[in-house]
């Protein structure tokens, strides 16, 4: 490869304000980190209930290590399979409202797998174009035909699953997305895919463990359990753990078992990893007031940042806070951090050119002063860079 051509197209991403790092963190994650030296407030955590240093959860890895070893060491359907993972699946079905449950090492995995199994010559997939990248990645990799339906925009996919003649028609959808907080009209499409003849596959990552009223997804908060094929969702966010998941009917599971190439072929879910879960899960029923805790901490951020003049875009633990071109998105962030405040900025390709964004996530174990610090902090770092409540491209007219 020219070596050459690698620095020009490193250089571009620096002039555009896009050159992506590594940071350092030398603790675990909680409310409070320290990235490369310097202890700041964490608002950029997907650990929502702060449960991937409980000391329950770290307990169980460390036993289930001691019984099972480090490693599944070979693939489910070979010999990786073990206790840990039957039980791990069976709770995660009675916890979702579920006939069955496949795990998969990583939601990536999940998603690809998903829909690289169900996805074929004479199907259809219909996805929402703020889908997650995995989600994305899974329809490319699928041999279906994909259409993309407007964001949250029901009257669209109708139109589209209409005029389809497909063999099987797919609609996907996040749940929460994860960049702008909110949450997709699955009242609507299940009516949607109901009347269409569709499968309804719905990715739970940034529900589950989140959405009242028990944390057990977006199905559950909707009072749809029962009306969605596929439940996906990942253990890596609220859990505090890793992997993911996929609830459905024991055919469906049965299916994905014999035909999804991204499970046949992968090493299982090391068994600590599993019995670290099951831990997790078992705090997330047990606990209720972590969630509700996660819930009053996103509350009283939206109320401080009102009450500096800028609504709060979401209605969940993601909050996107506006900024604009690439630039100012990264100086905003960096001037929170000098503030001992962490507060991401995400820029394109992750979210469309000149909607730069602070990604804030509040996570049950934030303390009411962190969540005012952040506040404070966040509205004087916008001020000092001129940007309004709608960001920087409306501040600059």
């Amino acid at each position: 490869m020219d070596l050459s051509l690698l620095d020009r197209e490193i250089a571009a991403l620096k002039e555009k304000g896009r050159y992506r790092f590594l940071r350092r963190l030398s603790t675990p994650q909680d409310a409070r980190i320290v990235i490369e030296g310097r202890e700041v407030l964490n608002f950029s955590s997907n650990n929502y209930l702060g449960l991937a240093n409980h000391p329950e959860v770290v307990e169980a890895l460390a036993r289930y290590a001691e019984r099972y070893g480090v490693g599944s060491g070979a693939s489910r359907l070979i010999c990786g399979h073990m206790d840990v993972h039957a039980e791990l699946e069976e709770a995660v079905a009675r916890f979702k409202g579920t006939e069955s449950c496949l795990t998969f090492s990583a939601g990536y995995m999940a998603n690809l797998g998903i829909l690289s199994t169900l996805g074929d010559s004479g199907a259809t997939i219909f996805s929402d174009e703020w889908n997650h990248a995995s989600i994305v990645d899974g329809c490319r990799l699928s041999r279906a035909r994909v259409e993309v339906y407007r964001h949250a925009d029901v009257t669209h996919l109708e139109d589209l699953l209409r005029a389809s003649s497909a063999r099987r028609k797919i609609v996907v959808t996040d749940s929460v997305f994860s960049m702008d907080g909110d949450v997709a009209p699955l009242p609507d499409l299940v009516e949607a895919k109901d009347r269409h003849g569709a499968i309804l596959v719905v990715d739970d990552a940034h529900a589950t463990g989140v959405l009242p009223p028990h944390g057990r997804g977006s199905a559950d908060h909707f009072g749809l359990s029962g009306r969605v094929e596929i439940l996906m969702g990942t253990f890596s966010k609220a859990l505090g753990t890793y992997g993911a998941y996929l609830c459905s009917t024991r055919r469906m599971v049965d299916y994905f078992v014999n035909k999804c190439r991204p499970f046949i072929f992968n090493t299982g879910l090391p068994p600590a990893i599993a019995g670290a879960t099951l831990a997790s899960l078992g705090l997330l029923t047990r606990e209720p007031g972590r969630l509700a805790a996660l819930w009053e901490n996103a509350r009283l951020f939206r109320a401080e940042m009102e009450a500096r003049g800028r609504s709060a875009g979401s209605d969940t633990a993601i909050v996107p806070i506006p900024v604009g071109g690439d630039g100012d998105t990264m100086a905003v962030s960096r001037a929170l951090f000098d503030r001992g405040v962490f507060v991401h900025g995400i820029r394109p390709p992750t979210v469309p050119e000149g909607t730069g964004r602070l990604r804030l996530t509040l996570m049950a174990t934030h303390t009411a002063g962190m969540v005012r610090t952040a506040a404070a902090g966040i509205d004087e770092a916008l001020r000092e860079r001129g940007i309004g409540a709608d960001g920087a491209a409306a501040a600059k007219g």
